[in-house]
């Protein structure tokens, strides 16, 4: 899959890790069609790392424990069997080993023989534990509670024993939690590990066969679907860095990742490779969590690349919101035309003035003017030029830019229309974010002062002047008229971006009062 990323004219730091980009820049989006989970956010913890902070995913014992017990059920991956009186009961010796106070003596070879003075009812309850952290056998009965303590006794598992001599029960997740600590344990110490995942360089990393399945969807197909690598004991994943997979098993093992701007871009496509949607969820938290004008362009092109929508939708509201600032930045210059259009018809869009918009069109098409001279029309229709003042109207006339392409005549019209102020074209509304002061009808006086007439029409503050101290003159603009009839003394909402006006007077007698709303 390509990546595309924006080229780091500036290089940043953050506390003490570079932030780096994709390994591509923007431009090669122009290449290709633009692309465009549902994930939870987890608080971050810090590490004694400034470089690097720990993010940590709370449900993932869970997540683990649920495969397993698939695994379990389905008898995938099962390693080890007890016969028991005419049945056989299959398992897996790792899951064991985690819930048992000695797991060494669970992995060894004689598990099986040692489990022969079990009854069916205390090793169901044993499995039980082992895979879910609680038991649904009937222990109000004293002859199950005494089969259960013998499985107990045989296989060292003190926390079963724990929990069903106590009226007070541990909670199943916390059971799970502890389990997946002993498994991360063994994990480390070399311990029952069957499988080694080998780097392209040829760093070996050893890994329990069962716990990589259950881990995520690639290492699941990989090892449980009949592919060779199922029954090989080195499995070489080629193109990942050697700390790529020692990241993606530590958070197999604990749901930790500790992400920094030196790592995100690269682990990010890797966990997308691997369907690792749990650390993904992380990574996505991690920029969401430090998203700033340097980066979330970046962000914006790996989350619309890889189908992350809400990392997305965030990466765009971000843009959106700080646009006036990113758009004066280096990076903004490698912005590709399609998601530069997409941006500027947002009416979320946030700038000072509709000028900011103008003179970041501008600069975009300057920066390679060869190229992106014939984008410039197309440009231009989304600026919102009849908001523009007469001042800017006379900035955006004054730009020699516009007179490079034939296809911007349109727009050259237009703000000529405008400085003259016989503008026919279509009106637009302000963006949205901004704080629009709307004056709506009323009454005044007529040009002769002689008498009060009711107003039909709404005015926009379209721009606030500074003066002197505190003052500020205010250049209002005609934005619409109220359907008649025009009304004055009315009272006026504003609910979700609508603006109603309610009842008020369409004159000065009695019977004129108005028992209507628009």
């Amino acid at each position: 899959m390509e990546k595309s990323g924006v080229r780091d004219r500036k290089s940043k730091t953050d506390t003490g890790d570079q932030k780096r980009t994709p390994n591509t820049t923007l431009r090669n989006q122009k290449r290709g069609a633009d692309t465009e989970s549902k994930l939870g956010s987890k608080a971050p913890l810090p590490h004694k790392d400034s470089g690097f902070i720990s993010y940590v995913h709370p449900s993932h014992s869970d997540t683990i424990f649920t495969h397993l017990h698939r695994f379990w059920e389905e008898q995938l991956l099962v390693d080890c069997t007890f016969p028991l009186q005419g049945n056989s009961f299959r398992a897996h010796r790792l899951v064991l080993a985690a819930a048992s106070q000695t797991p060494a003596a669970v992995l060894g070879p004689g598990v099986e023989e040692i489990a022969q003075c079990l009854t069916p009812v205390g090793l169901r309850a044993v499995l039980e534990f082992a895979y879910c952290g609680d038991v649904t056998v009937d222990l109000s009965e004293d002859w199950v509670t005494e089969e259960v303590l013998d499985a107990c006794q045989c296989l060292h598992m003190e926390r079963l024993r724990e929990r069903c001599m106590s009226k007070v029960a541990t909670s199943p997740a916390t059971q799970r939690d502890k389990s997946l600590a002993v498994i991360k344990d063994m994990w480390e110490r070399g311990v029952g590990c069957d499988i080694t995942i080998k780097a392209e360089t040829g760093e070996r990393h050893s890994a329990h066969r069962v716990v990589l399945a259950a881990g995520g969807d690639y290492f699941r197909a990989l090892l449980c679907g009949g592919l060779r690598e199922s029954s090989e004991d080195v499995v070489c994943l080629r193109g990942v860095p050697s700390w790529v997979i020692e990241s993606i098993l530590s958070f197999v093992y604990s749901g930790q990742l500790r992400l920094g701007w030196s790592r995100i871009w690269e682990l990010t496509d890797a966990l997308v490779q691997f369907q690792l949607e749990e650390a993904l969820s992380l990574c996505t938290d991690f920029l969401r969590d430090r998203m700033d004008e340097g980066c979330c362009l970046d962000v914006l092109v790996l989350a619309e690349t890889y189908g992350l929508l809400q990392l997305g939708q965030a990466a765009e509201e971000y843009i959106l919101a700080h646009f006036q600032c990113i758009s004066a930045g280096e990076k903004f210059k490698d912005v590709p035309c399609a998601l530069l259009e997409r941006l500027l018809e947002k009416d979320s869009l946030c700038v000072e003035s509709e000028i900011a918009v103008f003179r970041a069109v501008v600069s975009w098409v300057e920066d390679n003017r060869k190229e992106r001279l014939p984008c410039l029309p197309e440009l231009l229709l989304r600026v919102r030029t009849p908001l523009l003042s007469y001042s800017e109207l006379q900035e955006a006339l004054s730009c020699s830019l516009l007179y490079r392409s034939p296809g911007t005549k349109g727009t050259l019209e237009a703000l000529q229309s405008l400085m003259e102020g016989n503008y026919r074209g279509p009106e637009c509304q302000p963006r949205t974010p901004n704080q629009v002061l709307v004056l709506v009808g009323g009454d005044t006086v007529d040009e002769d002062f002689k008498k009060r007439v009711p107003s039909q029409t709404l005015w926009f503050a379209q721009r606030f002047h500074r003066g002197f101290g505190l003052i500020r003159s205010i250049e209002w603009k005609a934005f619409t008229k109220i359907p008649e009839l025009p009304r004055f003394r009315h009272c006026v909402c504003l609910l979700n971006n609508k603006l109603y006006v309610l009842g008020g007077r369409s004159f000065y007698g009695a019977l004129d009062i108005l028992k209507s709303a628009v």
